[in-house]
């Protein structure tokens, strides 16, 4: 198995890290699966018994500019590892105005997901700063257990505000209750009309 990937554009380095924080924030532990096209952060915890689960997908030619990956087979062209999901988010927070991102899977002594990040000096002159992950390797028999889950096709579709704006509000209620109900309502004719309009107006001007 070999991995290597390197991200030098800074939006897509701060969405990576982005990504990374949110997934520390949902689980102590995250599956990270390695394909020819994609990364996918997994989380597959029991939601029935208060787990999260989730599937998280990065198409790889829109973060990295270099990216070579080899998988256990020519016919599982795939990797599979677990990692602690605080350790990579703990990582990637020195990567904030970073000049490149490398990481790579390496062997010292124990398997890794190596973190470099290059970083400018107030000389002008680069300096790497490195992060060793200590990563399982999750074996073949087990992935089965971590593919794409299926959803079904939803009855209703809501447009949602801000995500700010709901962050916000959910933040100063949390200190109110432990649970949050929210409802949804048909809006009416002219506010849809309205809605409608706002929209093409906006097309008309992209």
């Amino acid at each position: 198995m070999k991995f290597r990937a390197k991200i030098v554009d800074t939006a897509c380095l701060n969405h990576f890290t982005r990504v990374s924080n949110m997934i520390a924030k949902l689980a102590k532990t995250c599956t990270l699966r390695i394909s020819p096209d994609k990364l996918n952060f997994i989380l597959s915890d029991k939601v029935a018994n208060g787990g999260v689960s989730m599937w998280c997908e990065l198409e790889q030619e829109n973060f990295f500019s270099e990216f070579q990956m080899e998988g256990v087979s020519a016919e599982n062209n795939e990797i599979y590892l677990e990692l602690t999901s605080e350790n990579l988010s703990r990582a990637l927070k020195t990567a904030q105005n970073a000049r490149a991102l490398k990481i790579k899977l390496t062997n010292k002594h124990f398997p890794c997901l190596t973190v470099s990040i290059e970083l400018l000096s107030v000389s002008n002159s680069s300096r790497v700063v490195t992060h060793d992950i200590p990563i399982r390797v999750i074996p073949r028999k087990l992935w089965k257990d971590l593919q794409e889950p299926t959803v079904p096709d939803a009855d209703v579709s809501i447009y949602l505000p801000v995500l700010k704006t709901m962050k916000s509000i959910v933040e100063k209620m949390k200190n109110i209750s432990n649970h949050l109900h929210s409802r949804a309502s048909r809006p009416c004719t002219t506010c849809l009309g309205e809605r409608r309009s706002e929209l093409s107006q906006n097309a008309g001007v992209l």
